[in-house]
C-alpha cells in the first residue's frame, strides 16, 4: 500500500512539472553568439570587445574609463583591478559615462538580453542553462565578470571573484534596477534594490 501510495505521488508530481507554465520555466537554449567585434573609446583610446546577442549589440568587457567628474572606486582601491573588472560606477555617473554612439541599458533590455539567452521568466533566478551562458567562458559570449560592488554605507568592498552587478537605467520606488549574477549560487536576476551612491559595474548596449 505504502508502495503504491508513493508512485501515485510520483505521478502527480511529473504532471505538475508537466503542465507547469513556461513563464516560470527556462527554455534553456544554448546560444551561440551570433557575431563579435570590439570598439575603441576616442576619450582614451581604450578598445572593448563586443558581442551581438540577439539583436543587439553590446559590449563584453566590464567598462573602464576614468571620467573627470561624477564617482567612481577600483575595487579595494587597487588599481590593479581595473584591467579586469573595470571599474565601480555610482548609478549617475553610470548614466552619464557612455561614449557616442552607446548607452546604458534599460531594465527592458536587460529582459531582452536574458530572453535571447533563452530565459522565459520575466522575473527571479534563470537556470543554471542560461546561466553557464553568461559567465567567462559561455557560449554567449556576454563573459560576466564578478567584480563585485562599493558598499557605500559600510564603506567596503564585497564580491570580488563571487557576484557581479550591472547598473541599468530604469528606476522604481525601491531604487534603481540593476542585473545581479551570483557565481556561488550559478543565478541571476533583475533586482530593485540599490543603493544609487554604491559602486557597481557598467556594460553598456549599442544604440
Amino acid at each position: 500500500m505504502k508502495k503504491n501510495f508513493t508512485h501515485g505521488i510520483d505521478v502527480i508530481l511529473i504532471i505538475l512539472t508537466l503542465l507547469l507554465p513556461c513563464s516560470f520555466r527556462d527554455s534553456g537554449n544554448n546560444l551561440k553568439a551570433q557575431e563579435t567585434g570590439s570598439f575603441t573609446d576616442q576619450r582614451d583610446g581604450k578598445i572593448y570587445k563586443t558581442v551581438k546577442i540577439g539583436n543587439q549589440w553590446l559590449m563584453a568587457e566590464n567598462f573602464a574609463f576614468k571620467p573627470d567628474h561624477g564617482k567612481y572606486w577600483a575595487y579595494g582601491n587597487d588599481a590593479g583591478n581595473v584591467a579586469i573588472y573595470g571599474y565601480l560606477y555610482d548609478w549617475e555617473t553610470a548614466k552619464n559615462i557612455a561614449p557616442n554612439g552607446w548607452h546604458l541599458p534599460s531594465k527592458e533590455e536587460w529582459k531582452n538580453f536574458r530572453k535571447a539567452l533563452g530565459s522565459r521568466m520575466d522575473i527571479g533566478f534563470t537556470m543554471s542553462k542560461v546561466y553557464d551562458q553568461m559567465v567567462s567562458g559561455g557560449s554567449s559570449g556576454f563573459n560576466a565578470l564578478f567584480g563585485g560592488a562599493y558598499i557605500i554605507a559600510n564603506n567596503e568592498f564585497r564580491g570580488i571573484g563571487k557576484v557581479a552587478y550591472f547598473w541599468s537605467s530604469s528606476e522604481t520606488s525601491d531604487g534603481p534596477t540593476n542585473y545581479f549574477v551570483d557565481g556561488e549560487s550559478g543565478t541571476a536576476f533583475l533586482t530593485n534594490y540599490a543603493d544609487s551612491r554604491g559602486g557597481k559595474s557598467v556594460r553598456l548596449f549599442k544604440d
